[in-house]
């Protein structure tokens, strides 16, 4: 007894096909070299400079993008880099206020070197400190979502595609509250996907 994939609005099967399949066929995946010109400053003058860099490109048409699986997974590594780099003047501000505070010599009254220090190096700090903000964002939202993949992925998976009529559904019964043989757009297809998994909100 095989599976009745007929679309339930139009009651064909010749345009129905599974959601990782629409997804795929949707996506791809373009590698060449981009070719750049300029000029450049040497010590006889100016000098016209060429280079190229290998470059992929991804293309999604607008209904693989809504049927997508999760939302896309941003990285923080840049973010914890620059946060490194913004870091580092604070930092120099920080052992500068440390070598003057064991100054013998210091004429500055306490309170005053103090607080004028404190509010410099916060101010030289904050860049830093939202940019590890944002990155600490980034990768809770990021393990959510790969926490969640794993249980939206057979919800996902078991979806079929009418390209007749534009419509999702699921053949047959996949999870509780999953609605079976009943036409869906693709959003509320994604959104129903995306609350199994627990990442619709974010």
């Amino acid at each position: 007894m095989g599976i009745d994939i007929t679309c339930p609005t139009c009651g064909h099967d010749d345009r129905v096909q599974r959601v990782p399949a629409v997804r795929a066929t949707g996506t791809t995946t373009v590698y060449g070299q981009d070719y750049h010109s300029g000029v450049a400053v040497s010590s006889g003058g100016l000098i016209p400079v060429i280079g190229s860099t290998a470059t992929d490109r991804t293309y999604s048409t607008s209904l693989s993008n809504s049927l997508a699986l999760a939302p896309l997974q941003r990285g923080s590594g840049k973010l914890v880099l620059f946060g490194l780099i913004f870091a580092i003047p604070a930092l120099i501000f920080l052992l500068i206020a440390i070598v003057n505070f064991s100054d013998p010599k210091a004429t500055t009254p306490l309170a005053v070197f103090l607080v004028a220090n404190f509010l410099l190096i916060s101010t030289m700090a904050t860049p830093s400190l939202f940019l590890f903000w944002i990155a600490s964002h980034r990768t809770r939202r990021n393990s959510r979502i790969s926490k969640g993949i794993s249980v939206s992925k057979n919800i996902w998976s078991a979806g079929h595609y009418c390209h007749r009529c534009g419509y999702c559904f699921w053949p047959y019964p996949i999870a509780p509250g999953i609605p079976a043989r009943h036409s869906i757009t693709p959003e509320n297809y994604r959104r129903i996907v995306w609350n199994a998994g627990g990442y619709a909100n974010l």
